[in-house]
């Protein structure tokens, strides 16, 4: 595929996020599969000693690129499944597994770098106010605590600030090496000038996003004053892997209005 930037008005962001949902309803038990698959392969992973950590961060953009790709093969009639994690790898002419490789490397170091110098700011504050509430019976008054403490709001705006500059030159730049067969260098540049361009397109994005999150958060608090609380948390987690699939989805549909069919 030739590199071709194309203009994207700011309504395709909207368009990304229904597009996205009626894909996803074309094949919801697949998608679902394909999320589950690579979690399952992280979770194996993340029992590995010292590596295993080193591991899952290598593989994070592997997540989108496999759902770009298998978004691609359902629009053009062929099944999604979780084998499509491993065609990168497997693809001989041309060789992109090397700069790929490199680009994963890459991600692994920076990501690193960054959880590094937010513990160095906050001193494990965040981490600690995010265990506790990841618990879900801390008290009011703990989780309080624990957001006062000092480097806590630091780190968590810190943490926010290098997530998104890292995701902007990462957001496209597997699919630009598998696709385009860029280089890793150029792909990141390429990734972040699209970003850039269709900026207006990726607030409306982020915002039609932030609507759904907004509603299913509504959904949840229904059904808990309705059902109860037990309810709610079994109503949470399908929920939550139902987005997180639809999201992944509309990654491709954004690539495609940017720099074209693959």
């Amino acid at each position: 595929m030739g590199l071709k930037l194309q203009d994207v008005p700011a309504a395709a962001g909207w368009r990304w996020v229904s597009q996205a949902f009626g894909e996803y309803f074309r094949h919801p038990l697949a998608y679902i599969g394909l999320f589950m698959a690579f979690m399952f392969a992280a979770l194996l992973t993340m029992l590995l000693p010292w590596i295993g950590g080193v591991l899952l961060m290598v593989s994070v953009p592997l997540l989108s690129l496999g759902f770009m790709m298998a978004t691609h093969a359902s629009l053009h009639e062929r099944p999604v499944h979780a084998g499509i994690f491993v065609v990168p790898w497997a693809q001989r002419e041309p060789d992109r597994r090397r700069p790929l490789l490199v680009l994963l490397i890459a991600y692994a170091v920076l990501t690193a770098a960054a959880l590094w110098w937010c513990e160095w700011i906050d001193g494990g504050a965040f981490d600690a106010w995010l265990t506790a509430l990841a618990k879900g019976n801390t008290p009011p008054e703990e989780l309080a605590r624990l957001s006062d403490a000092p480097g806590a709001t630091a780190g968590a705006l810190w943490r926010v600030g290098l997530s998104t500059a890292l995701s902007i030159p990462f957001w496209f730049a597997p699919a630009l090496v598998f696709w385009a067969s860029q280089g890793p260098a150029q792909a990141l540049f390429s990734s972040a000038l699209a970003l850039w361009r269709a900026r207006a397109a990726f607030l409306l994005f982020g915002i039609g996003w932030l609507a759904v999150l907004v509603l299913a958060g509504m959904l949840t608090s229904f059904m808990a004053a309705v059902l109860g609380s037990a309810a709610t948390g079994l109503l949470a987690m399908p929920v939550g892997l139902v987005l997180t699939a639809v999201f992944y989805v509309s990654l491709y549909f954004s690539f495609r209005d940017c720099f074209g069919e693959p």
